[in-house]
């Protein structure tokens, strides 16, 4: 008997395969896969193959076909592809036969998992829980006491990039930014000592790396210590992406640390920073007062004040050195901690800062010409940093009976 060609062979398998070059474009494929894929043969060829992935699977796909190259068989992974019926569940293994003179491509078996992944859920099976762990929103490992990953989710893939196969068996430091590594090395020796799993989670945040080793995301870990449990024997630990909280959480302290109008810090930020200042005998504070400010308010309007106290908080940064805080302490006043070197510097030092204020604003209102009051103080020996701000505020009102001038607009 005459056995077939093996190109007949391959064309007649029931499991679809797919040959694609360097670039992931379709070579070839057999009836099975025009059969999956509800496409001719003749119209696959030149094919973007990931524009059969579902969009949410491309990046593991895409990991996959990159990392193929440097192995002789794949690491077999699950994807969903598009058919005519709908989205199917498949696992997909690929060979590298890219320098095979008669293929010159990557060989991708393809096999349907959709009905038996159903018979699994519907019978409690554990591929339901497979399927769960798989499609989970965080990446879930399973780490031994050494601190070794023996197992990884393939969110992996999806939320870093990394080839599962990789990433096994690398100690799980290797993932970690280096400035977080020795956090996540503490935190995996206090979950070792945690050896009731009903204890809570020990917990660390840190930033992961992406594929590249460059690129990092931040997570939050939680480990527990499963060792007791012959079934692990070990950590699972279980890593969320929390990019979108350390935003927020950015978000709300710039919200509570400085003014929302300028930009500058606010008065309970000022003061934090007063206090870390006040044993230095070179600290000075400087307040100024916009004299008459609220006149521009009641003749052009608060959008016209909020633009002018905008225009002169930069002037106030621009007047001072890189050390030296500019803050905001609601109104039209404003404060400035600043290191004084010499005798006469401070003076000089508030004279700058009156002279930022009263140079003209230019709106489209017009021209404005504003005057500062300004008072001036040192912290005396074991004075808190709200007696210091106080007496400078007395200063302020000292020279404030002395200010004739007002805020005018020149057109």
């Amino acid at each position: 008997m005459k056995l077939p060609g093996l190109a007949d062979v391959a064309v007649r398998l029931p499991d679809p395969v797919v040959v694609v070059d360097g670039s992931a474009r379709v070579r070839w494929i057999n009836e099975a896969a025009e059969r999956l894929f509800g496409v001719a043969g003749a119209d696959a060829i030149g094919i973007d193959a990931l524009s059969f992935v579902h969009t949410d699977d491309r990046e593991v796909a895409t990991v996959a076909l990159a990392s193929v190259r440097g192995k002789t068989v794949g690491t077999p992974i699950e994807l969903r592809v598009r058919a005519p019926e709908g989205w199917r569940l498949t696992e997909i293994v690929a060979a590298n036969l890219l320098e095979h003179p008669a293929i010159g491509g990557l060989v991708v078996s393809i096999r349907d998992l959709t009905e038996r992944r159903r018979w699994e859920i519907a019978a409690d099976d554990v591929g339901r829980f497979r399927s769960l762990v798989h499609n989970a929103a965080c990446v879930i490992m399973h780490v031994d006491t050494t601190g070794r990953i023996e197992a990884v989710s393939a969110a992996i893939t999806r939320m870093l990039g990394h080839d599962q196969e990789l990433i096994e068996r690398r100690p799980l430091v290797d993932l970690v930014a280096a400035h977080d590594r020795p956090a996540v090395q503490a935190a995996l020796a206090r979950a070792l000592d945690a050896s009731d799993w009903r204890s809570a989670p020990t917990v660390v945040e840190a930033d992961l790396l992406r594929r590249d080793g460059i690129e990092t995301v931040p997570f939050e870990l939680s480990i527990v210590n499963l060792l007791d449990d012959p079934t692990v024997e070990g950590f699972v630990v279980s890593c969320h992406d929390i990019t979108q909280l350390r935003t927020t959480r950015q978000a709300l302290e710039e919200l509570s640390s400085s003014d929302p109008l300028t930009g500058l810090p606010n008065r309970a930020a000022l003061r934090a920073h007063l206090e870390r200042c006040l044993d230095e005998p070179t600290t000075a504070v400087v307040v100024l007062d916009l004299d008459g400010f609220d006149a521009i308010n009641d003749r052009f309007g608060h959008s016209t004040g909020d633009e002018i106290l905008r225009r002169l908080a930069a002037r106030l940064e621009a007047s001072v050195r890189r050390d030296d805080v500019v803050s905001r302490c609601g109104g039209d006043e404003f404060v400035v901690v600043a290191k004084i070197d010499g005798p006469g510097e401070l003076e000089a030092l508030a004279a700058r800062l009156a002279d930022s204020v009263e140079q003209p604003v230019e709106l489209a209102e017009g021209t404005f010409r504003l005057d500062a009051s300004v008072g001036l103080a040192h912290p005396e020996p074991g004075e808190s940093a709200t007696a210091l701000l106080e007496r400078a505020d007395r200063a302020l009102l000292i020279a404030k009976e002395h200010c004739v001038g007002a805020p005018r607009r020149i057109d």
